[in-house]
């Protein structure tokens, strides 16, 4: 527990916002600076000075005050770039526009189903087409829901059984505040159902496609914290055309008397296809693995049997003909595990997988039950596989040959059909979704993803490993054009993530053609914290290991310095939502090996995340200020705690979207503010602020083609790429 007393707060006054130059640029634009004010906290006997508290407040007149006169300064200076931008914005626009968009493809009997953005659209719809082949249909054009509270997206959805009715999951502004509706296909029309409050965007459909098992966010008193934002979610049930209001809990905290549950945490309730089991798992916070509940429904008294505790560490659990398989992480690369479903648990199950060079633990794998066999997708060498899994006992598993190498962004199965739907991509090969069948053993393009026709043959991948400062090797992965010299010049932007066992796929990005046309490189470290090489990979970098992350991009970086991709002066790092911590933390810490930064809607103060809406959930990621030990690790990586007045900073663009449910927009703000009021280095600290978008889901094609250009606009004058201003 945390030693002392209290929070030891003082009165703080926002003050006024005072109007200073903006430093490094050659027009005339300003930001506004911020007052600070005299807020200490004392852990532990250990002060901890934060100046821009007065920025958290809630509904705060002087925040929206700063937002807005800090973007406004942001626009004022992109005017000083505004030929290159322009050219760069019409280059993006053009190789946005070279096939049409598509997304979370799935098959239900002879359809699929996707979400789709035309050519020259910026939304995408909900459409319909045969599997065999010919016209699309558009089922739903996010248009319908008008645009109070920003601009609608269609973020997810999900078909009942039969596909004659779809749940869609829409919201405004990027603000991932769901409502879920729902879609007759046959004719088209809206349902009269609307459910809000909705905490997780999919649910899963009764057997009979009449009900959905939905969790809701509980609703909270006028006065009770952002906190408590995901305290208490319960698993309703809707009954299509009867009211929200009076749907009834059927999993959470306080539903069961017997089944304990905490308070943050993340239900879900689903059936199996033949009706007879209820499937119930509760995940604590952000982690990977679960808890299991079972319920028979054809028992003479239905109740809930936990399968699974968390010390059984599985992550993901699937039903065939009463078996639950699961992917357990008792081993760090990961186990697949089965066992009956009216009677077994996961400590007595039988172990169907278990091979340490497929990688399938933490978010690094997944699994779906065909008719035919158990499918299993993990990584070997750094790259997608996926193993079929017969359902006889003792039958040989076997990896299947992938069309191509790279990695897969998507995967779903169904138990009534045979195979299996997936897609590929990498950073030089356009996404195609593919079927897998296994009568023929044959893969078969579904031609639902037209191939980019933007011309990548000159580009290069390269799959490198580094050493890190302890001598760990981390994998890395390098995109360039071909004919570059490898001479120190060249304007390199990395990326990093690095958290909660992710992996982050290689995307295929048309646009980022107009970075590599310029003679720019793209990098991405897959840094401790992912899932790349196993859990163990992950829990190198939580809580107190936090600085590994931080560490591999610093020895990332010196490698690409040595290796004369780049030099400091040309060399940027970019962290987006929790790759904020190691972004931000490698330039404060190391400010003399960057030229520039992104930090897209970025973490940027750990201590007091746990003060935002997500914050709670994220202490088993990144620990909590009650515990010392975590407490002291989480103030020596936290880029906010450890600015230091009087450095010469690189240049920074902050990038926050006003309805961010996930990272809110006081963290970049307060960065930004003493960024701006320490740095010596006369190089600009810029926020941009998005005033129709949130953390990034449900962003249009022309926001993103607008962010886009805005950084490689303040990127390239800042690492001095050809055809920008000098810096």
């Amino acid at each position: 527990m945390r030693s002392c007393s209290g929070w030891t707060m003082f009165v703080l006054c926002a003050g006024a916002l005072l109007m200073a130059p903006l430093s490094g640029n050659a027009s005339e634009a300003r930001y506004p600076d911020a007052q600070p004010g005299k807020v200490s906290d004392t852990y532990f006997g250990t002060p901890v000075a934060d100046p821009y508290r007065w920025m958290e407040q809630p509904d705060s007149a002087p925040l929206a005050a700063f937002l807005k006169a800090q973007d406004e300064a942001t626009h004022a200076l992109f005017g000083t770039l505004a030929q290159p931008r322009s050219q760069l914005l019409e280059r993006i626009r053009q190789l946005q526009r070279g096939t049409a968009s598509v997304r979370f493809v799935s098959r239900v009997a002879d359809r699929y189903f996707f979400l789709e953005t035309p050519i020259g659209a910026t939304a995408a719809n909900l459409v319909v087409r045969a599997v065999a082949g010919g016209e699309k249909r558009v089922l739903l054009d996010p248009a319908r829901f008008g645009t109070a509270g920003g601009h609608p997206s269609i973020d997810f959805y999900s078909p009942s059984n039969d596909g004659r009715r779809i749940a869609v999951s829409v919201s405004h502004g990027g603000g991932e505040d769901w409502v879920l509706r729902f879609l007759d296909v046959a004719s088209g029309q809206m349902l009269p159902d609307e459910i809000a409050q909705i905490a997780e965007p999919f649910p899963r459909w009764s057997v009979d496609g009449t009900a959905v098992y939905y969790p809701r966010l509980q609703t909270l008193a006028p006065d009770a914290p952002a906190s408590a934002k995901l305290d208490n979610i319960r698993v309703y049930r809707h009954v299509l055309g009867t009211a929200a209001s009076a749907d009834a809990a059927v999993f959470g905290i306080g539903v069961s008397p017997r089944i304990a549950i905490d308070k943050v945490a993340f239900p879900e309730v689903s059936v199996s296809r033949d009706g007879r089991f209820e499937i119930a798992g509760v995940s604590r916070g952000t982690e990977a693995t679960k808890a299991f509940w079972v319920r028979d429904l054809k028992s003479p008294a239905p109740a809930w049997r936990q399968v699974a505790d968390y010390a059984d560490k599985i992550a993901a659990l699937a039903e065939h003909d009463g078996r639950l398989y699961g992917i357990n992480q008792n081993k760090s690369y990961g186990q697949v595990i089965a066992f009956d479903a009216a009677q077994g648990s996961a400590a007595g199950a039988r172990v169907v997988v278990d091979d340490p060079a497929f990688v399938i633990a933490t978010e690094t794998g997944d699994l779906a039950a065909a008719s035919d066999a158990l499918y299993v997708t993990g990584m070997h060498g750094g790259l997608s596989v996926i193993r079929r899994v017969p359902y006889a006992e003792g039958a040989a598993p076997r990896d299947l040959a992938l069309p191509s190498g790279g990695s897969l962004i998507e995967f779903t199965a169904d138990e009534t059909l045979p195979g299996f739907s997936f897609a590929l991509q990498s950073p030089t090969l356009s996404p195609r979704v593919y079927r897998y069948e296994p009568q023929g053993d044959a893969f078969a393009d579904t031609g639902l993803y037209v191939a980019d026709p933007a011309d990548f043959s000159g580009i290069v991948t390269r799959e490198v490993e580094f050493e890190s400062g302890d001598g760990t090797r981390v994998p890395m992965t390098i995109t360039l054009r071909k004919d570059l010299v490898l001479d120190g010049t060249h304007p390199t932007l990395m990326t990093v993530y690095g958290a909660y066992g992710s992996i982050v796929p290689m995307w295929f990005s048309a646009p980022n053609l107009a970075w590599y046309e310029r003679g720019g490189i793209l990098v991405h470290v897959h840094a401790r914290g992912g899932g790349e090489k196993g859990e163990d990979w992950h829990q190198a970098a939580t809580k107190t290991r936090k600085q590994h992350t931080i560490d591999d991009v610093v020895a990332a970086a010196r490698w690409l310095i040595d290796q004369k991709y780049t030099a400091p002066a040309h060399l940027a790092v970019a962290g987006k939502s929790a790759g904020g911590i190691p972004a931000a933390g490698a330039i404060v810490q190391h400010p003399e090996l960057f030229g520039a930064a992104l930090i897209r809607v970025g973490v940027t103060d750990m201590l007091r995340l746990e003060q935002s809406g997500l914050g709670p959930a994220n202490t088993l990621e990144f620990g909590s200020v009650a515990d010392e030990n975590e407490f002291r690790a989480m103030l020596a990586v936290s880029p906010y705690a450890n600015v230091r007045p009087g450095t010469a900073y690189p240049a920074v663009m902050l990038e926050t979207g006003i309805h961010d449910p996930r990272v809110p927009s006081w963290q970049l703000a307060k960065m930004t503010a003493r960024l701006q009021a320490s740095t010596s280095s006369k190089r600009p600290i810029a926020l941009r602020v998005d005033y129709d978008a949130g953390h990034g889901l449900g962003s249009d094609k022309e926001q993103i083609a607008a962010l886009l250009a805005d950084e490689y606009a303040f990127l390239g004058w800042q690492l001095g790429m050809s055809g920008l201003p000098p810096r």
